[in-house]
């Protein structure tokens, strides 16, 4: 055999075809919805609503991995139906040069956005006492304490967790840190990032700040949860204390030079106190709390530790970028994914028919080969979730995110897993969809059992790997299923939908941030808001398809065909 175009009986399956544009649909649902849901994102409105971070974590759970299994299955047919060599460039021109593309329009644009939206977003803090903090009014600060619980000293803001003695620090008002430090507010406690008070003040080079914290409890060389602490944060490059800078209070600083000299002093004054308590000129490094790290092999550590670590930053002018932990291609990270796929699926396909070790079709393999789907996706389920720091969003369940240039290994196995099942599937030539045949259990037994199970044992690691992996397979097969159920033959609105899906998944970011920064301070429910974005996002999505996409270049580009005007 060769990888020549073959002549096989397997009809255009226009239910996956369905399933794949309403996993793309369900990724603009999903980022939608982040800026209510209290995960970290560009906006984080002061509305958040448990229920749309439980919506988020069950379509993350199983989303991408439909995604990459119907690729699988329509990458394996049109290398079937054209051949290797067509299937290449098909791919090459379909996956490869919008990412390309992408990289030099929408995503910088998406980029400029998402600044704008952060800056206008952080400098306008939720809360009275926040305002009050950013005003320098400390009369307003010490009515707000009186007036209020005890509690409120510590009440941080929701946007990132910060308390109000960090944002003081950060806002540089000397007697308003002063005032909430006498009234008893804990130095060591951390917002998002793993910032605390003293680890803003060192990367601020405010040392008489960090002398004051420090004779109120603070601990300089004590490292957080997220292994962050002020002498790591004084040593900071200044490109990145500007994006620190931008991401917590909404501005870039305003004097960089006052900043480096601070910063002198400070690592000075850390010096001295190192060489005083541990006879070293640079502290040991403590963690506040044991990471999930240390419970792993030595080999494995190893990886999260290459992961985490500094080794993949590379200068490009004035900036740094991390091959592996910066968003770099940001929600187009599976694009670059599935072109090493195909690579991958051309390299498996070409040995096969070279030596004769193909797969052959035989139906009877269906159930054990998912069986030996869901074993591999448990043992990578494994590596996920791991506390390596990632740069990147974070979301406790389902796989973790890689926008880098390098993928992350672990990250790249679990997808293949997903993919190369969808390839060997079309071989299977199940034109009856048998792998969905149970669709009408699968879906509600994993939406009213599974799910509430997997959230409920977050922190007992192995029944939740067991229970996360049969929860993404059971809404794959369920979905499968009831896609097949009711999208058997095409239709011309989902036929639609499905071409215009590509563009509407590559384009949406800017205008869903967009409009979730111009409703940041409308005074409506997270979830009317999620809806509002939604309800003006997508039409204006779908107009300009129409009417920039569809018959032009683009679209021939996107869909690899081009309509006329009937």
């Amino acid at each position: 055999m060769s990888g020549s175009p073959q002549n096989i009986p397997n009809p255009r399956r226009h239910d996956l075809d369905a399933l794949r544009a309403i996993a793309m649909f369900l990724g603009i649902c999903l980022h939608a919805m982040m800026a209510y849901s209290g995960i970290a994102w560009a906006v984080m409105d002061n509305q958040q609503n448990k229920i749309l971070e439980n919506v988020i974590s069950l379509i993350h759970g199983f989303r991408m991995p439909l995604f990459f299994l119907v690729s699988g299955f329509f990458t394996a047919m049109l290398t079937t139906r054209r051949g290797l060599a067509a299937m290449l460039g098909n791919r090459a021109g379909r996956i490869l040069l919008p990412l390309f593309i992408c990289m030099f329009t929408i995503i910088p644009l998406d980029k400029v956005v998402e600044l704008m939206a952060v800056m206008a977003n952080a400098s306008h803090p939720h809360g009275k006492i926040f305002h009050a903090i950013q005003q320098g009014d400390t009369e307003q600060v010490l009515k707000l304490l009186k007036d209020s619980p005890d509690s409120l000293i510590e009440q941080t803001e929701k946007r990132m967790n910060m308390t109000p003695l960090t944002w003081a620090v950060l806002c540089e008002s000397e007697s308003c840190t002063r005032l909430l430090l006498e009234r008893g507010a804990n130095p060591m406690a951390t917002n998002r990032m793993g910032f605390n008070a003293l680890s803003m003040a060192a990367l601020l080079g405010e040392a008489e700040t960090l002398k004051r914290l420090m004779e109120k409890g603070g601990d300089p060389f004590k490292a957080t949860e997220k292994e962050t602490s002020a002498w790591k944060a004084a040593h900071l490059s200044l490109n990145e204390t500007q994006n620190i800078l931008v991401v917590s209070r909404g501005k870039f600083p305003s004097d960089v030079e006052k900043i480096k000299h601070g910063r002198l002093e400070t690592i000075e004054l850390l010096v001295r106190l190192s060489k005083e308590k541990y006879g070293t000129q640079a502290p040991p490094i403590q963690n506040e709390s044991i990471t999930p790290n240390k419970n792993i092999p030595d080999w494995l550590g190893w990886y999260f530790a290459w992961l985490a670590s500094d080794s993949n930053v590379q200068k490009l002018g004035d900036t740094e970028i991390n091959l592996v932990q910066d968003s770099t291609l940001e929600h187009l990270w599976f694009l670059w994914f599935l072109w090493w796929l195909c690579l991958i699926h051309s390299g498996v396909y070409w040995f096969g028919n070279l030596t004769g070790l193909g797969m052959k079709e035989n139906k009877s393999w269906l159930f054990p080969g998912l069986l030996l789907a869901f074993a591999l996706t448990c043992c990578m389920q494994a590596l996920m979730n791991l506390d390596y720091h990632p740069k990147a969003l974070h979301i406790q369940i389902g796989p973790d995110f890689s926008p880098g240039f390098i993928p992350k290994p672990h990250v790249l196995l679990y997808y293949a897993i997903f993919f190369f099942f969808g390839n060997w599937y079309f071989g299977l030539g199940d034109d009856q969809c048998r792998l969905g045949k149970y669709w009408w259990l699968f879906l509600p037994f994993a939406l009213a059992v599974i799910f509430p199970m997997v959230l409920s044992t977050g922190e007992q690691r192995l029944p939740n790997i067991l229970l996360q992996s049969l929860f993404t397979w059971l809404m794959i097969l369920g979905a499968i299923g009831l896609a097949n159920r009711f999208f058997q033959t095409e239709s011309k609105l989902f036929r639609y939908l499905a071409d215009s899906a590509y563009w509407l998944y590559l384009t949406h970011i800017a205008i869903v941030i967009f409009m979730q920064w111009q409703l940041l301070y409308v005074p409506l429910p997270g979830i009317l808001k999620f809806a509002l974005v939604l309800l003006v996002s997508v039409p204006v999505l779908l107009t300009s398809y129409e009417f920039l996409v569809r018959r032009t270049v683009i679209g021939r580009i996107l869909n690899g065909k081009t309509y006329v005007k009937n």
